[in-house]
């Protein structure tokens, strides 16, 4: 299958803002693809080349791709970089620069997709001595075959920024139209799989049954299921139903726990392999666990060694981000994970299996250690008393609040669903995500500040803007937690991808928590409201982009504020 056909469909989808066009576009495109293909297009769609939970990326970053470029179509660097700060899109770049290119190869060859896709993954994988100039060859070795149209969507692939409008929703939304099949058994399906490619293969195998049917794999990560927000206990209850299990809610990451036969994987929310940072949970899992395969989710907290209190996320996240010196910080920064769910164990998928039992299950095999495994602390009432008091216990503790759960319930793994809430203090806050910036003046000058943030339109899956948050931040380091607009502005610094004056424009990479005053609606951000006094909290390592509040949940927020 050629690139060029796929480069086409980038072009028609980019062309088209509406929702319902590019699923239609999308969903006449998945059906003609062939088999052998399937799993490398539908990877390209969503720009990359490897799997959510793959450690590899296929980024190259910006000052690579420009030389690349410049080799590649025989122009002086310095003229690709004029024309990237015209364009701020290294996309079109390529795509004018080929159409005018004085490089010819002798022998002109047609790009493939498996071609692409090999070479892409190879950029991806390729580390060690002498890495970046081998990257930069293969990309040069693939804009000298490519066309214009072929090089704009090569080049926005290894930045990771296809700017075609398409995600994951979008996905699944084509594939159910393409098939006939309810959007929700997509998701399902997708949720468990993390594979449209092997989704679909499924369909066409088997149909709706086969898709019903879909099972997780030990060593795959699953999408987890995700708890709804209330103000309340009584709020909690109307959800879930009484009585329900309140659980306490640990400030630390979400983990999932994959054991199978000696291998033991630990994944985050966002499906990150954090293995190798937390050799000693490893060793915990197989001291408290029984030598069985199982799917067990938890809470990974850090705490203090010597008053025993919990530390806040801030502390853990050192040990996520870390790749060297790891023995180092597991004596620095002390973990235990306090487990509460299990969703399969020895050959039994508990995905139908209510909540009660599969809690039961879990303490039946659990060697409870303190400082290594625990359970997550929980109650069982119907009583908002006994509820508030159990709350209140664990805001005492450091904790971030409780969570309700229905104790019938099945487990729908990536959704938002009634049958789990989470209860925090009253002061709401929400994850957004950086997509802005401005260069400081003073003593400020080399730093970004003014950071402008957004929320997401589940509809569309675009980032609107909400706001611009410029406290919180701290300018020296006052305790090892702090985030300095040092540290945010190297955080953020490899994805700004236009710079207009003073104002730069970042990818929607990097996720914080800030909290607010208010909520008011208003014309000067494209979501139609701004968050009054908003000021940064904490880094959310553990939340994607994709995962960030949502403009529903804004709207549901500036009601409540107004008694609506």
């Amino acid at each position: 299958m050629e690139y060029l056909k796929l480069a086409q469909l980038y072009k028609r989808l980019e062309a088209f803002s509406e929702k319902s066009i590019k699923v239609g576009i999308l969903a006449r495109f998945l059906k003609d693809i062939p088999d052998n293909h399937l799993q490398k297009v539908c990877l390209l769609i969503l720009g990359t080349v490897f799997y959510p939970w793959e450690k590899n990326k296929v980024s190259i970053g910006e000052k690579l791709a420009i030389r690349a470029i410049a080799l590649a179509t025989g122009v002086n660097r310095n003229v690709v970089e004029k024309m990237f700060v015209m364009y701020g899109d290294l996309g079109i770049v390529a795509e004018e620069l080929t159409e005018q290119k004085r490089q010819r190869p002798l022998f002109k060859k047609t790009l493939t997709i498996e071609e692409v896709f090999r070479t892409l993954r190879k950029i991806g994988e390729l580390e060690g001595e002498g890495a970046i100039d081998k990257k930069v060859k293969l990309l040069v070795d693939l804009l000298i075959h490519a066309g214009p149209l072929e090089a704009k969507y090569i080049v926005r692939t290894v930045l990771e920024d296809l700017r075609i409008g398409v995600g994951e929703g979008i996905m699944m939304e084509a594939i159910a139209e393409a098939y006939g099949l309810p959007l929700d058994l997509v998701e399902y399906a997708y949720s468990i799989l993390h594979d449209f490619g092997k989704v679909i293969l499924i369909i066409r195998k088997g149909g709706k049954h086969a898709l019903e049917d879909v099972k997780p794999e030990v060593g795959t990560p699953i999408r987890v299921m995700l708890a709804v927000k209330v103000d309340s206990v009584s709020e909690a209850f109307e959800i879930v139903g009484r009585p329900a299990e309140v659980e306490y809610k640990y400030d630390g990451f979400r983990v999932q726990i994959h054991k199978k036969g000696e291998k033991i994987w630990l994944w985050t929310r966002r499906l990150e392999d954090v293995t190798k940072q937390f050799p000693d949970v490893v060793e915990y899992i197989k001291e408290c666990l029984p030598d069985r395969d199982f799917i067990i989710e938890g809470e990974i907290v850090g705490y203090d060694k010597e008053t025993g209190k919990f530390l806040p996320f801030q502390k853990i996240s050192h040990r996520i981000k870390r790749k060297y010196e790891i023995g180092k910080t597991v004596k620095e920064i002390p973990v235990e994970a306090h487990l509460f769910d299990i969703v399969y164990y020895d050959g039994q998928i508990l995905f139908k299996t209510p909540f009660r039992d599969r809690r039961e299950l879990l303490e039946s095999i659990v060697n409870e250690k303190e400082g290594k495994v625990l359970l997550a602390k929980k109650i069982i009432t119907s009583d908002d008393k006994e509820a508030q008091k159990f709350f209140e216990k664990a805001i005492s503790k450091g904790l971030e609040g409780v969570v309700f759960k229905n104790l019938s319930a099945p487990y729908r793994p990536g959704r938002r669903v009634g049958y789990m809430v989470k209860l925090k203090p009253v002061k709401e806050t929400l994850d957004v995500v950086i997509v802005g910036a401005e260069w400081g003046e003073g003593k400020r000058a080399g730093w970004l500040t003014s950071f402008v943030v957004a929320v997401k339109d589940p509809e569309t899956g675009e980032f609107l803007e909400i706001g611009e948050v410029g406290s919180g931040i701290k300018e020296k380091k006052e305790s090892p937690e702090d985030i300095t607009f040092s540290d945010l502005t190297e955080i953020l610094k490899p994805y700004i991808y236009k710079q207009e004056g003073k104002r730069v424009f970042i990818k929607p990479k990097i996720v914080i928590e800030v909290l607010y005053d208010e909520i008011q609606k208003s014309p000067k951000y494209s979501s139609g409201f701004a968050l009054r006094f908003p000021r940064m909290i904490r880094l959310r390592p553990d939340r994607s982009p994709n995962e960030i509040d949502t403009l529903d949940r804004v709207k549901q927020l500036y009601a409540k504020q107004h008694g609506m």
